[in-house]
């Protein structure tokens, strides 16, 4: 489905990103594994199998790190044709909790990093002039609110419609921009939950997601199976924003649990 792409997937860790960037290796493309600590991404890059890839270290809130992990996968292989970016971080705090630093620090890794590495692929992206496709992790939490999460909720909200804008910038290139909604899934972002302790009662299919959930969604929009999306976002979040409030088996489950519905 991906012969002959080469991709680059941020944050290619544990959990989601090492699962995207499987996915787009196991579906015929060469990925480039970003992730700030070395180990992880080239932890990444063994996990691809039989599938190419190199590791790229590197900041992606720092302009020219961003720009240089974008030429080193164009030096390597000639081409840059999906980006994905999937890196995030999150503080567990609310409006009277979190601090200044924390708010600057979730907004630049999960705002400014996005931008950053979509302008960098992008510009190499319409040099080629053979279009491509660009691909943000965004989150349930960006469509709503939640309580302590405010830096989390209010950037991927910002990654919502920095996917539409940029969508409408760079159609004229035929490079598309679409976005990916997950759910809970696995261990949360900052490992701040395990999956054992993660509640899903409120996912009406009744489990946490996968990484293999979203990375289906992911090798879709970056393939020519997706030729005419742009703009558009994908909930894989097992039917959770189509509900209003708990349903019915969650507020049992949270009663006899004794938490505080």
């Amino acid at each position: 489905m991906l012969e002959g792409k080469v991709a680059l997937v941020t944050g290619a860790g544990p959990n989601i990103g090492g699962a995207l960037a499987k996915a787009l290796a196991d579906a015929g493309a060469t990925v480039g594994c970003n992730d700030i600590s070395e180990g992880a991404a080239i932890a990444a890059v063994e996990s691809l199998g039989s599938g190419k890839g190199i590791p790229l270290v590197g900041d992606i809130t720092d302009e020219d790190q961003a720009e240089a992990m974008v030429q080193t996968l164009v030096d390597e292989y000639g081409r840059i044709d999906i980006l994905v970016n999937n890196a995030a971080v999150t503080v567990p705090h609310g409006l009277l909790e979190t601090t200044l630093e924390e708010w600057n620090r979730v907004l630049l890794i999960n705002l400014t990093g996005t931008f950053l590495m979509s302008r960098a692929a992008a510009r190499h992206m319409k040099q080629q002039a053979t279009g491509g496709s660009i691909v943000h992790i965004a989150s349930t939490s960006g469509h709503r609110g939640r309580a302590d999460a405010l830096g989390y909720c209010t950037a991927k909200g910002g990654v919502l419609n920095m996917t539409r804008a940029m969508a409408m910038d760079l159609a004229p290139y035929g490079i598309r921009v679409n976005s990916v909604s997950p759910t809970k899934t696995g261990i949360s972002v900052g490992n701040l939950e395990s999956a054992g302790d993660r509640f899903f009662a409120e996912i009406p299919l009744g489990r946490l997601g996968m990484p293999t959930d979203h990375a289906s969604a992911v090798v879709f929009l970056s393939s020519d199976q997706a030729e005419f999306c742009t703009g558009i976002d994908i909930r894989v979040d097992g039917g959770a924003l189509s509900t209003w409030g708990l349903p019915p088996r969650a507020l049992a489950e949270l009663t006899s649990s004794g938490k505080d519905a």
